[in-house]
């Protein structure tokens, strides 16, 4: 990835996200807070937020082909003893955050056989989404799109949009335009604020 070094903020911090430490994730998350981007507070709600585990009332025990392998009104049961039975983490990256039930072989191959709870296994969203034949491109960033649209943003800090979309781009971002155009609202908005630097040069 060619890309622009850090903004004096976090020039001590390797250029690319893959290569940092718990500490420099530590050093960004102190310095949104010392900024008043956000606050604690919010961070933990929201992190608590994406502890919470997946629906699988919804997403499994509410099928018609998951119900067909149990007895009426026994779906349920099953399901809850299938996923307590689980290790509450990501089979692929070990993390808490975001899980949801996912096939171990998916329906594009099986069909509506592939829902039973034996082919059933937890995932985290970003993980799930990497496996999907229609998002090729899933998986080939370290971040999600959505973190690394703001991660761009804060230690990079460009400040031209026309700056942001081609770091965006060499970052390995595939999304169209309009998603750069989107997060750049985030520069505008801490702007107006006299939190981020913007040169009359930037396209908006």
């Amino acid at each position: 990835m060619k890309t622009k070094v850090n903004h004096p903020d976090f020039e001590k911090l390797p250029l690319v996200d893959a290569e940092w430490t718990e500490e420099n994730w530590r050093h960004l998350l102190d310095y949104l807070v010392l900024n008043d981007v956000v606050s604690y507070k919010e961070i933990t709600s929201l992190v608590l937020g994406h502890l919470n585990p997946s629906q699988v009332g919804t997403s499994i025990a509410s099928k018609k082909t998951f119900q067909a392998h149990f007895p009426p009104r026994k779906t349920w049961q099953a399901v809850r003893e299938w996923h307590l039975s689980q290790l509450g983490r990501c089979v692929d990256c070990n993390t808490r955050l975001e899980l949801q039930a996912d096939h171990i072989n998916p329906r594009e191959l099986l069909g509506d056989t592939a829902d039973t709870l034996e082919n059933m296994t937890l995932r985290c969203r970003r993980c799930n989404v990497v496996r999907r034949p229609s998002h090729k491109n899933g998986g080939l960033t370290h971040l999600t799109a959505e973190s690394a649209l703001m991660w761009i943003l804060f230690t990079k800090k460009p400040t031209t949009y026309q700056e942001y979309a081609l770091l965006c781009r060499e970052y390995g971002l595939t999304m169209a335009n309009i998603r750069f155009e989107e997060a750049w609202a985030m520069a505008r908005w801490l702007h107006r604020e006299g939190k981020y630097e913007i040169s009359d040069d930037s396209k908006f």
